[in-house]
């Protein structure tokens, strides 16, 4: 068995799929509908091998929830560069919303969130071994 994607319902899969790509350097694999019947559309990203789908219920209305300790649900992203994540986020006017945190000789992580509030994390693995 193998992950194979998560998942994120959003208001505005145009909205989500610009703020994915261009504020965080995922790619657009493709996008897809329901045939025509309107009731979901969505869309497939990729990030350095990591896919993320993102689905918009047009006829069902949707009010994403508050992010709270601790952040779960949440998606999380290795990087070796948490200093560059963190600076492409400021650069891109996203807020952190929470670190960056720290087990020393262990992992660095942030949190941060999308146009829905849907979370996301990235941590930096200090010690390759503890991972």
């Amino acid at each position: 068995m193998a992950y194979d994607h998560g998942a994120f319902r959003v208001r505005n899969l145009d909205a989500s799929i610009k703020f994915y790509t261009e504020k965080l350097g995922f790619r657009l694999l493709f996008r897809m509908d329901d045939g025509g019947a309107g009731d979901e559309i969505g869309a497939f990203l990729d990030y350095n091998g990591a896919r993320l789908e993102l689905l918009q219920t047009p006829k069902i209305e949707y009010t994403p929830a508050v992010p709270v300790r601790p952040y779960c649900p949440h998606l999380c992203f290795q990087t070796d560069d948490i200093e560059g994540v963190i600076n492409r986020l400021k650069e891109n006017g996203i807020e952190l919303l929470d670190g960056p945190n720290e087990i020393p000789g262990s992992e660095i992580w942030i949190y941060f969130t999308d146009l829905d509030n849907n979370v996301l994390e990235f941590i930096h693995w200090i010690d390759a071994n503890k991972k």
